[in-house]
């Protein structure tokens, strides 16, 4: 959920729906994933089931 989206009547800014996890290390992380944060919202995320 993006609150920021343009259907709320924000300005759209957000992950299109979905963020991947890479197998990239960061933070002494396995995994991570790159998150655009949009201006004045809010984002849920829920994991998919595998």
């Amino acid at each position: 959920l993006n609150t920021d989206a343009a259907v709320y009547g924000g300005s759209g800014v957000g992950n299109l729906g979905r963020i991947e996890a890479q197998h990239h290390q960061q933070h002494a992380q396995a995994w991570s994933a790159e998150i655009r944060v949009p201006p004045l919202g809010t984002l849920m995320f829920v994991p998919e089931e595998q």
